[in-house]
């Protein structure tokens, strides 16, 4: 009996113990601040939006979409670039990737993806279903042509885009609602600026991983400790209810783009970054989607609620606070 109960005491401890995620296991998080420059009163009641003065801490996540602890932060892969804007109204996560696509606009195809990009226990290395995924799912095309450019592989998540990739619907005090994308845009300086967006080549990402494979977590660890405060402009995209029903392609799928040529980029605002987040608070943190605020809500909800649950599930199963 003693033996018995024992054994039932370890089973419950290791199921309370923290699990590292499928995804985005490795990254690093940092303090900042953001700020509008002007009101967009007219567009949202997001009260971080509403006055050109007002400062909103942020906490920013940036991280590999695969690969465990020890991978190299060089290696081709696509990279998260999670906000978390902590407004009056509440918090707002803002979650967004380095490209622009989607791999699925399916939400059924969630665990087939994630079984796809995750590492096998029964192999060594990638599993090869990924390839399969990709010849299975002809709209991933759009991101994996990115994925094997030079913007597979970065140094420096300081000169890194983030893009939104879902659209939102803002909604302001009349009612009146519009759809926008947002865009993070890096504000480098001098060769940095001629980098941004850009990568490096495969050769170069392979040399880092092995004589530096936590380059792009230490490249922004040293800036800050420098004094070097790295930020970058929050620009939108935006789209009245008339033009989504008349614009010829699905306004909300995640595997298109909005053309820019009609659908140009405003400058609406700029984050500063401050401190680095100590890695046991950084590994705890757990972005959702469904972290609204008033004047900002799903455009595509079916998508988005599947998302917003596996978020919510893989936080639970690590531990992890929202």
């Amino acid at each position: 009996m003693t033996d018995f109960l024992l054994l039932e005491e370890i089973c419950e401890l290791n199921s309370k113990a923290a699990r590292p995620a499928l995804l985005h296991q490795k990254g690093v998080a940092a303090k900042g601040r953001f700020c509008p420059y002007m009101s967009l009163a007219d567009h949202t009641s997001a009260s971080f939006l509403a006055d050109p003065e007002l400062e909103t801490p942020v906490t920013v996540r940036f991280s590999k979409t695969m690969g465990e602890l020890g991978s190299g932060d060089s290696e081709r892969d696509t990279r998260g670039f999670s906000v978390r804007f902590h407004t009056k109204q509440g918090a707002y996560d803002l979650i967004c990737h380095n490209f622009p696509v989607y791999y699925i606009k399916d939400p059924a195809k969630f665990p087939e993806m994630v079984r796809s990009l995750s590492f096998s226990q029964q192999e060594y290395g990638r599993k090869p279903n990924f390839w399969k995924f990709l010849s299975q799912n002809p709209e991933a095309m759009n991101l994996a042509i990115r994925l094997y450019s030079d913007q597979g592989t970065i140094k420096s998540y300081r000169c890194m885009e983030g893009y939104s990739v879902n659209t939102y619907g803002w909604v302001n005090e009349q009612g009146k609602e519009v759809y926008v994308r947002y865009r993070w845009n890096p504000c480098c300086e001098g060769e940095e600026n001629d980098e941004k967006g850009k990568g490096i080549s495969y050769q170069e990402a392979e040399f880092l991983a092995g004589f530096s494979p936590d380059c792009c977590v230490s490249d922004l660890v040293f800036a800050l400790e420098e004094g070097s405060f790295p930020a970058y402009e929050l620009e939108i995209q935006m789209m009245e209810q008339g033009q989504a029903e008349r614009c010829g392609f699905d306004a909300f799928s995640v595997t298109s783009l909005w053309p820019e040529q009609q659908f140009p980029y405003m400058k609406i605002g700029k984050m500063s970054l401050e401190r680095i987040l100590p890695k046991e608070q950084a590994e705890r943190l757990c972005f959702v989607p469904s972290n609204l605020i008033q004047g900002v809500q799903f455009a595509n909800e079916e998508f988005l609620r599947i998302m917003d649950y596996a978020h919510k599930d893989g936080g639970r199963q690590r531990g992890a606070r929202k």
